[in-house]
C-alpha cells in the first residue's frame, strides 16, 4: 500500500513537472473567479460616499442593486442608470403633482405651489433625459450642468410651500428625488475625474 501512494506521488510530480502547474484533479483550491456580482455597484457607492459626506452608501447600494444591468455595468452605465432612476422618480412625482392639482378645490395658493411644482419636474424630467444623453456621448461637464439644474426641482417646490408658511405634501417625494440626485451628481463627479 506504500509502495502505491509512493507510485502516486511520484507520477503527480512529474505530472506537476511537466505540465508546469498542478493538474485539476490534485488542485487544492479553484482559481479566482470574477468578482461577485453587486461588488461594481458596492465599489462605485463606496466611492461616491466618500466624495459627498450627505451621500447615504446604503441607499446607493441598495438602489443601484434594484436597477436591471447594475451588476453588469461599468462606472458610466452606473451613472445613466441612476439618471434614469431619478427620472422614472421624477415622473412619478409629477404624476402625484397632477393628482394633487385636480383635487384641490379650496387653497387657490396650495394651487399654486403645486403648479410651481409641476412646472420645476417637467423641467428636470427634460434636463435628465438630456444629461443621460451627453454621458452617453461622453460629454461629462454637460451632464454634470443638466443634473444640477435638474435636482433644483425638489428645493424650488419646497420653496414655494415655505414661502407661503404651509406645509408641503411633497416634502417625502423631494426628499426622495434629491437623494437619488446626489447619487446621479457623484457619479457624474466620479466620470469626471
Amino acid at each position: 500500500m506504500t509502495k502505491l501512494i509512493l507510485i502516486c506521488c511520484l507520477i503527480t510530480a512529474l505530472v506537476i513537472r511537466i505540465n508546469g502547474h498542478r493538474s485539476s484533479i490534485f488542485a487544492a483550491a479553484p482559481a479566482p473567479s470574477a468578482p461577485a456580482a453587486g461588488d461594481i455597484v458596492a465599489d462605485t457607492c463606496k466611492r461616491a460616499a466618500a466624495g459627498d459626506p450627505d451621500l447615504d452608501y446604503n441607499f446607493c447600494k441598495s438602489l443601484l442593486q434594484s436597477a436591471p444591468g447594475s451588476h453588469k455595468a461599468d462606472l458610466r452605465g452606473l451613472a445613466v442608470i441612476s439618471i434614469n432612476l431619478a427620472k422614472n422618480n421624477a415622473q412619478r412625482v409629477l404624476g402625484h403633482i397632477r393628482n394633487l392639482i385636480g383635487e384641490e378645490t379650496n387653497n387657490t395658493y396650495r394651487k399654486e405651489c403645486l403648479k410651481t411644482c409641476k412646472e420645476v419636474y417637467a423641467d428636470a424630467v427634460g434636463e435628465l433625459k438630456d444629461s443621460a444623453k451627453s454621458i452617453d456621448s461622453g460629454r461629462i461637464h454637460d451632464a454634470r450642468t443638466a443634473l444640477s439644474a435638474s435636482f433644483d426641482a425638489a428645493g424650488t417646490c419646497e420653496d414655494s410651500f415655505s414661502d407661503g408658511n404651509i406645509p408641503s405634501p411633497l416634502a417625502a417625494d423631494d426628499d426622495y428625488y434629491q437623494n437619488i440626485g446626489r447619487i446621479a451628481l457623484s457619479l457624474a463627479a466620479l466620470l469626471d475625474n
